[in-house]
Parts: structure tokens; sequence; C-alpha cells
């Protein structure tokens, strides 16, 4: 009965794998660093060079710019400085014909001085005359006057006669009055008549008071007396004569009053007439003068008037060359100014678009390092490692084969020197053993020798041997061990790429259709207009009812998109009540471009839509298992290139040229959105122009001619043909990868399919936009890649979830090192922390680590 076989232990922290797994993640750290810096370094040193290339560039343009200015400056001149001795010359001119003018009125106001001075003395002459005149009258008047007061005096004299009469008279009455009284006392004066006289001179006056008689009432004629007839004849005239003479005297005593009255009168009527005549004369002397500033005054303005006028017309006359010398050189300076602002113009156009390229290429560099600089770390260390185990294997094979060729020359020697006789059981176990030995690794080999296995094998003949697959059982379940943490690390690394690529995809689909229903927003900051039509095509279907559905959402859509035009010219926009006939010309006349964009954006749409189906549809063969524990088990194969062969899945140069089409398609509809906002922004500026030519600081036909003008350059012009034939190129591109890709799936259909080989059929197609020559690799490496690849970006991580896999060969080198991984189960057991070696036991793994290097 055999003995039992023992178990298997199980793997120690000193097995050599895992002291071989430690010291790798040691040297991997340390190369991962070294190659992250020399990364990071020539990184830095590109994107130096790169950037003194855009900077030469620059100046370069720079450069042309200034010439270009130089030479429109050298060809307008500036204009020269007025030397200070012409200015001095002119002023003195303009000062001398100044004072000839003044001299000129003033010989003329003089002339007329005289004149006028001659006039006055012949005015004065005559007025003397009228003076003597008058004065001859004046003394007429005073002596007409000296008679009537002559008159006047003698009148008075004659009253005072008559009054000293009149008082006789009375007098003599009175005493008559008395006489008769003594005489006869009945006696009577006579009655006074009834009716007075007409002449004062014959009426009688009254001799008593009106209001006391003096005499007694008389008494009736029946008690009186009739005296005699004569007597009283007598005494009745007296009495009317005295009665005449009073009144008389009342009359002309009246009539002296008044005539004194009316003297005073005139007495005052002539102190005020003199007065006023003096307050008359003195204002008359101060209007005269006045009246002589205010001529001289006059005389002196229009002298300066006519002066000033006679200087402007010479002075107009005489600048009209100095106005058309300014002009020139305005003209001039005009034109210098306008070279200086459009060479400032450019640099800033260049510094703008510098700017942008390098905050692009800053984003596009900082997420090459990010996603690549753990991957470029992991694929270098783990293909070195891979070439120094293919070297120790070969090596290795190497060292068995020559120890078999040798065991197979003493084995023939043996046979040769047997000569037929059989050979002795020793002699052939210890040729087995031998062979076995040579055969064996070479770790067993240096371990035991021949010589000293035979010795072991004489003096232990009874102990039980151990079974000579412990070594392979080891090598078994490290094997085991390592398909496991392979397995994990691809799933681990399928399952994130897949994530990442799930998560772009996403991205890139929401983005597409947030472009196609809200449009792209204008370079201006304007509100962008519906670039496409917002309902989904059916891109499956094609034919009548494919042209139906387009026709109905064009119509369907027209009250969206027709807005995008009219914008241009919407009275609303410039708050303009109703648009002049210039503005509705100007717009007519921009309507052609654009009419004839729309067509080149819906093609590039329905473009875009084929190239996502076509990148939907692209055919993927399934993949042959091929895993660590079938090449194990079944037949014997170099495990490093079993392993690191790609699976023949999809060709990821077809993914390449799909994103290169996609590129060329987004770059030219994003030049077709420039050119409608460079359009734009050119329709506004004319509308600009002649809202201001309302006011009439230019001409509208001035304007209309520059837009035609431009118009005229702009449809006649390269870029637009350019831009066309670029999409028909697009258009063809994508045309022939459908008909490859319906070619492909219908080869991938047979029941044998063909063996991924290391050539494209992608070669041999006529493309003109993109090439395959240009997306060689799927996974770009930084450090030999440029970095204004059209790959990088969010599409640089993959084409799709198959070309993930297509990098199966590097993860599993670089699980094989023990690169840094989350795993589980039965794979952590081969990341234990590296415990504290001896000094023998470092030196030697120093040396086996300088070994594999």
């Amino acid at each position: 009965m055999s003995p039992p076989t023992p178990t298997a232990p199980p793997l120690s922290p000193s097995h050599p794998l895992i002291a071989e797994l430690s010291a790798l993640r040691h040297q991997l750290a340390q190369y991962q660093k070294q190659a992250h810096q020399s990364s990071i370094q020539l990184q830095g040193a590109r994107l130096e060079l790169a950037l003194a290339k855009d900077q030469n560039a620059g100046l370069t343009s720079a450069v042309e710019s200034l010439k270009s200015e130089v030479n429109v400056l050298r060809s307008n001149p500036s204009p020269p400085s007025v030397p200070p001795q012409s200015t001095a010359l002119s002023e003195l001119s303009l000062a001398h014909r100044r004072l000839s003018a003044k001299l000129d009125l003033t010989e003329s106001a003089l002339e007329s001085a005289q004149l006028e001075l001659a006039a006055t003395q012949h005015e004065l002459a005559r007025l003397v005359k009228d003076r003597e005149s008058d004065r001859a009258t004046i003394n007429e008047l005073r002596r007409e006057k000296d008679e009537w007061d002559e008159e006047l005096a003698w009148e008075k004299g004659e009253r005072r006669n008559v009054e000293e009469q009149k008082k006789l008279v009375d007098l003599a009455l009175k005493e008559y009055a008395t006489l008769v009284h003594s005489l006869d006392a009945s006696a009577v004066p006579p009655e006074l008549p009834t009716r007075s006289p007409s002449n004062i001179l014959n009426a009688t006056p009254s001799l008593t008071s009106d209001a006391k008689p003096a005499t007694p009432p008389p008494e009736s004629p029946a008690s009186v007396p009739a005296p005699d007839s004569t007597s009283a004849e007598s005494i009745s005239n007296l009495l009317v004569g005295q009665r005449g003479v009073r009144r008389l005297f009342e009359d002309f005593t009246s009539t002296l009053a008044s005539r004194e009255a009316e003297i005073r009168k005139l007495q005052a009527k002539v102190d005020a007439a003199e007065q006023s005549l003096s307050l008359v004369e003195a204002q008359l002397e101060s209007e005269r003068t006045l009246r002589v500033q205010c001529v001289e005054e006059r005389d002196r303005v229009v002298r300066d008037d006519q002066s000033a006028a006679k200087v402007v017309e010479r002075y107009m006359t005489f600048t009209q060359k100095a106005h058309a010398t300014v002009h020139l050189h305005l003209d001039n300076l005009r034109i210098r100014s306008g070279a200086t602002q459009a060479t400032l113009r450019k640099e800033a156009v260049r510094l703008q678009k510098q700017l942008e390229g390098e905050v692009d290429r800053a984003r596009k560099v900082r997420e090459a390092v990010d996603e690549l600089s753990e991957g470029l770390a992991r694929e270098s260390a783990g293909r070195r490692r891979e070439v120094a185990l293919r070297l120790k294997m070969v090596a290795e094979e190497e060292v068995r084969e020559r120890r078999v060729e040798k065991w197979l020359d003493k084995v023939r020697r043996a046979r040769a020197g047997a000569e037929g006789a059989v050979i002795e059981p020793d002699s052939l176990q210890t040729l087995l053993d031998e062979g076995v030995s040579a055969i064996a690794p070479n770790e067993i080999t240096q371990e035991t020798s021949s010589s000293r296995f035979r010795l072991f094998r004489k003096k232990s003949k009874q102990l039980p041997e151990p079974a000579r697959g412990d070594v392979g059982e080891e090598a078994s379940i490290a094997r085991v061990l390592l398909a496991e943490e392979l397995v994990n690390t691809l799933v681990a690394d399928l399952q994130e790429e897949t994530e990442r690529r799930a998560e772009l995809e996403r991205q890139r689909v929401d983005w597409l259709a947030r472009e196609a229903v809200e449009g792209v927003p204008a370079h201006d900051g304007d509100d962008g207009g519906l670039v496409f039509d917002v309902e989904h095509e059916d891109h499956d279907e094609h034919g009548a009812n494919g042209d139906a559905k387009i026709k109905s959402v064009d119509s369907a859509q027209a009250e969206q998109v027709q807005p995008e035009p009219a914008r241009l010219g919407s009275p609303a926009v410039l708050d303009l009540p109703t648009p002049s006939p210039l503005a509705e010309q100007l717009r007519d006349m921009f309507s052609p471009l654009e009419s004839r964009s729309r067509p080149l954006q819906q093609t590039l749409h329905s473009l875009t839509h084929s190239l996502a189906s076509l990148r939907s549809s692209v055919p993927v063969a399934p993949p042959t298992p091929n895993t660590p524990l079938s090449s194990a088990s079944g037949k014997k194969h170099p495990t490093f290139l079993s392993l690191s062969r790609r699976p023949p899945l999809a060709d990821p140069v077809l993914l390449a040229l799909l994103d290169g089409l996609h590129e060329v398609i987004e770059d030219a509809r994003v030049d077709v959105e420039i050119a409608r906002s460079d359009e734009e922004r050119v329709y506004r500026g004319f509308e600009a122009l002649l809202n201001v030519g309302k006011a009439g600081a230019v001409r509208g036909q001035d304007v209309l001619a520059d837009a035609t003008e431009y118009l005229s350059d702009r449809i006649d012009g390269d870029g637009w043909r350019r831009l066309e034939k670029r999409v028909e190129d697009v258009e063809h591109d994508v045309m022939s990868l459908q008909r490859a890709v319906h070619e492909l799936a219908g080869e991938l259909d047979k029941d044998e399919p063909e063996e991924y080989s290391g050539g494209s059929v992608w070669e041999g197609l006529g493309l003109r936009t993109v090439s395959p020559a240009q997306t060689r690799a799927t996974s770009p490496n930084p450090l030999t890649s440029p970095l204004g690849n059209p790959l990088d970006g969010a599409r640089r991580a993959g084409a799709g979830t198959v070309a993930m896999i297509g990098n199966v060969g590097r993860s599993f080198s670089a699980s094989v090192i023990g690169a840094p991984r989350k795993v589980s189960g039965m794979a952590g057991g081969l990341y234990r922390p590296r415990r504290s070696l001896a000094v023998g036991e470092e030196r030697d793994l120093l040396k086996e680590e300088d070994d594999v290097e």
C-alpha cells in the first residue's frame, strides 16, 4: 500500500512569486514616477515648442501687417510742420490789409465829415439871420408892450380922476339932498325907472344901498303934495345921471379887474413858457450831444463792419489754398490712422484667436495628462517587464535545450558503448533522472544537482519519495491566483471604460439634441435661431415617405425658421416705426446670402444623422475566448504572445474615420455659422449707416453702393464655393463608408470569418476629407502624438466599447507586475505588505532585480 500523498502547503510570504511581485511593485512605483516626470518634462518642452511656433507665426503675421502699414505710411507722408516765419508773414499781411481798409474808411469818413461841416456852417449862417429877424420882432413886441403899459397908466390916471369926480358929485348930491329936505320935507326923489337903459352912460346910478335905503320909505302921494314939475324933472335927471355914473364906474372896475387877471395869467404863461424853453434847450443840447455820439459810434461800427467784411473776403480768397492743403493732409492722416487701426485690429483678432487656442490646448493637455498618465506608466512598465520575462524565458529555453542535447548525446554514447547489451537498471535510472533534470526548470536544477540527487536516492531509498507535482501544484495555484487577478482587473477596466464611454455618448447625444432644438448661439451674443429641423428623422426609411416628412417638417417649422433671416432687417430690432425704401432694398440685396446658407445647413444636419446611424450599425465580430486558464489547461502555446494578441473585433480604423468625418462636419457647420454671423453683422452695420443717413451725415446711395460691392465680393468669392466643395466631399466619403460597411457586414455573415490581419480594408477607399493614415492608433501616446491631433478630446478615450477591449494585452502585462489595483477574493493574497528581509536575502533580491533589468 502506497503512503498517502501529503497536501500542498499554502503559499508563504517568503514565496519567490510573492517576493518577486513585491520587488516589481517597488520598481513599478519608481518607474511610474520617473515616467510621469519625464512625460511632464517632455510635454512641457513640446508645449514650449508649440508656443514658440505659434509666437513665431504671430510675429510673422505682425511683421507682415507692420510692413503693409509702413508701405501705407510711406505712400501717405505726414504733413510738414508750418514754420513760424510763414505764419508771421501771413499775420503781418493780414494786419496790413486790415489797416489799409480802415485807412480807406477813415478817409471816406473824413470827406463826409467835411461835407457835413460845410453844410452845418451854411445852416449856422441861416440861423444867425433868423435870429436877427427874431430879435427885431422881439424889439417891436417890446415897444408895443411899452405903449400898452403907457396907455394902461393913462387909463389908471383917468380912472382916478373919474373917481375923484364921482366923489365930488356924490358930495354935491348929498348936500343938495340935505338942502332939499331942509327946504321941503315932503319932497321925495323921483321913481326909479322900471327898466335900466341900455347905455351905461344914460343909466342913473343908485345913490342908496339896496339893503338899507338912506331915506325912509316914501309916503303915499295922497299924503305928499306933488312938487313942481321943473324941480322934479331936474332932480330925476340928476338921480339918473348919478346912477349911470355909478354903473359906469362898476363896469369899468370889473373890466379893469378882468384885464389885470388876464395880464397876470399871461405873465404866468410867459414864465412857464420861458422855463419850459430853458428845459427844452437843455434837453436839446443833451440830445444833440447824444446824437453826435451815436452818429460817431454808428460811423465807427459801419467802418469796422465794412473793414471786417473786406478783410474776410480777402482772407477767404487768401486761405483757399491753405484749406485745400489742410484737407489733403487730413486725408493722408486718415489713411495712415486707418492702416494703423487695421493693423491693431488684426493684432487683436490674432491675440484673441491665440488666447482661445491656448485655452483649448491647455484643456486638451490637462485632459490628456489626467486620462493617460496612469495608462502610460502602466503600459511602459508592463512592456518592459514583458520583454524582460520573454528574454528570461528564451534564455531558459536555450539552457534547457542545451541540457537536453547533452543528455541525448550521452544516451547515444551509452547505447553505442553497450553495443546491443542490456543497460543496467542503475545506469538507466541515472539516465532517466538526468533527462528529467534536463527538462525540469532552472530553479529546480540549481537547487539540487544530479550527483547530489543520485547520492540522496542511494542513501534514502527507504524514505517515502516526495511528490514531484508539488512544484507544479504551487505553480498552478500561482497561475490560478494571477488568472483571478487578471479577470478582476479586466472586469474593472472594462466597467470603468464602459461607463466613461456611455457618459461621453450621453453627453454627445444631449449636446446634439440641444443644438438641434435650441440652435447654435451667435458669436455676437444675439439669440441664434434654429439651424435644423426639430423633429426626428427616420434614417432607416428613404424615398417618398422620407421626402414627404421632410417637406411637412419644413412647412411646419417655417414660422420658427423664417424669423431668422427676417431678423436681419426687422424694424423692431432698431425701433423704427416704418422701414425706409433704402432699408427694404438693402434687405432684398442680402436675402440671397441667407437663402444659399439654408440648404447647406440642412445637408450638414442630414450628414450628422447619417453618420450617427452609420456608427451605430458598425458590425462587430464575436471574439474567441482566450483566457489564462484555457491556455494553461489546453494546448501549449507561448503564453505572452497569445495573451497580448488582439481578438478579431471591429476595425478601429473605421471608428477613427467616422470620428474624423464627424470633426470635418462640425468644422463645416461652424464655418457656415461664422459666415452667417459675419453677414448679419455687416448687414446691421449698413442698416445703421442708412439710419444715420436720415440725419444727413452720410448718403444712402453711397451706403448701397458699398453694400453692392460687398455682396459682389461675397457672392463671387471662393470661400463659399470651397465650403460647398467640402460638403460634397463629406457626402462622398459618407456614401463610400456606407457602401464599405455594407460589404463588410456581408463578409462577416459568412460561416468562417477570416482571421484578423494587420492590413485594413479602408485603405483602398478613395476618401477625400480623411485618410486611414491619420487615425492609426486608437489610444494615442502623449509622448509621441502631436498636441493638435484631431482625435484628441472626449472621443480620444476610445471609439466604442469594442475598442476598449483591444487593450487586454497591455492590461494583462500590467497586472502581471502587480500594478496597484482594487481587487477582491483570492487575488487579495498577492498584495501583502513587504516584510523586513535579512541582509543576505535583500542582497539576493536586488541581484535578481538587476538581472531582470
